[in-house]
């Protein structure tokens, strides 16, 4: 797998991260960095096993 897939899944996940420590510190959360660590790192692996999918059908098509 290509080093750029798994740049974009990192970036998606720390993004995610960030807006949702953002979003959750604002409606008062009890456990804010939890739950930005939580939706993060499932951010991260739908994004990482969808790139992982288009590239394994790419390499299937050639």
């Amino acid at each position: 797998m290509s080093n750029k897939y798994v740049k974009y899944s990192i970036l998606a996940g720390l993004v995610t991260f960030a807006l949702c420590l953002i979003i959750f510190f604002t409606i008062d959360s009890p456990s804010p960095y939890i739950a930005g660590l939580i939706v993060g790192f499932m951010i991260f692996e739908i994004s990482f096993y969808h790139l992982f999918g288009k590239e394994k059908k790419r390499l299937e098509l050639m």
